[in-house]
Order: C-alpha cells, then sequence, then structure tokens
C-alpha cells in the first residue's frame, strides 16, 4: 500500500507531461508553413469523412492531445500526417487571436497575401487559383462576388454568416487581412 502511494503520483506526473507534451512537440511545427498547410488539407479531407470538421478553437490544446491520436486511428492517418494536422492546430491556437487588431506588427515582416495563404493552410479547404480542397467554397472570385468588408470580416469572425463554419480564425494583424483580400483579387 505504501508502495502505490510512493509510486502513483509519479505514474500520474508522468502520464500528464506526456499527454501535453504529445500536442506542444506538434506545436514547434505551427510555424512550418508547407507543414501547416499539408495539415490544413489533411484536416479538411480526413475529418470532413466522418463529420463536420470542428473549429480548432473548440477545443483547448490539451484537448486536441487526446483527441488527436483516437483520430489519428480512425483516420488511418500515419504518424508524420497527424504531425502536419497538430501543426495546423497549433497554428490557429494562440494566444493573440482573441486580440488580433490589437496585437503589434512592428518588428513584424510583411506578408504578401500569397505567403499568408500558404502560412494559413488556406488551401487545405479551399480552392484559390485552381488549386486545393473542397470543405470550403472556391474563393477566387469571392472578394468580387461579395466584397471586401465581407471577406475581412470573414477573416476576422469566421463563423459570423455560418455557426457552423470550421474555418479557424488566425491572429493576423489588419494589413495581413488586406494583404489576403488583395491576393484574391488578383488574376
Amino acid at each position: 500500500m505504501k508502495l502505490i502511494k510512493l509510486v502513483l503520483p509519479f505514474i500520474i506526473i508522468t502520464v500528464s507531461a506526456l499527454t501535453l507534451s504529445t500536442f506542444s512537440v506538434s506545436a514547434q511545427a505551427a510555424s512550418d508553413g508547407s507543414l501547416v498547410a499539408k495539415g490544413a488539407k489533411l484536416y479538411s479531407e480526413n475529418c470532413g469523412r466522418c463529420h463536420n470538421p470542428r473549429p480548432a478553437e473548440e477545443y483547448t490544446k490539451r484537448e486536441w492531445s487526446v483527441v488527436m491520436p483516437h483520430m489519428r486511428a480512425k483516420a488511418h492517418m500515419t504518424g508524420k500526417e497527424a504531425l502536419a494536422v497538430e501543426a495546423f492546430l497549433a497554428s490557429t491556437l494562440t494566444a493573440d487571436i482573441r486580440d488580433d487588431d490589437h496585437s503589434s506588427t512592428q518588428d513584424k515582416p510583411q506578408r504578401t497575401g500569397e505567403e499568408l495563404v500558404t502560412v494559413f493552410g488556406c488551401q487545405g479547404c479551399h480552392i484559390i487559383k485552381g488549386e486545393g480542397g473542397t470543405l470550403g467554397p472556391q474563393l477566387d472570385t469571392t472578394v468580387a462576388d461579395k466584397g471586401v468588408k465581407f471577406v475581412i470580416r470573414k477573416l476576422l469572425e469566421p463563423t459570423f454568416n455560418n455557426a457552423a463554419s470550421a474555418m479557424p480564425r488566425y491572429p493576423m494583424s489588419t494589413a495581413d487581412k488586406q494583404a489576403i483580400v488583395d491576393y484574391l483579387k488578383s488574376e
């Protein structure tokens, strides 16, 4: 009995650390734009096959670390594919998301709309310039059809016009949003 009291806390701490590190290791990959884009595409293709994909912010990183191994097995994903999906999810789960427009853009290099679309993995769910996934709508004519204000608002509040939207809310400045709009307008 005394041995159990001594060993049990160690086991609990070890299991908790492994569970937490499962997602945090993947979170380091969130800055790899190509991995995030691959993860977005896998998320779109795999999660949308069986159910409506959940918006990333619906769960915490810790909750995703529990969901991912289960869903990886159900979707028959490899470890590398699961890592890519976790990188995509982690890229959307930052503290900046809630106060995005108040975040400082000083000392941050300005990225082009094309770079932002790649970094955020937009083509995992959307067709843009003939390439991408089909979970979300094609975006080539969205600015012309719905207007700049609609697109800016959709980037700021992805569920404003569709409460079931799986589109994540990304941390981006006003300049980033405008760069994406400009990229979508260009031919």
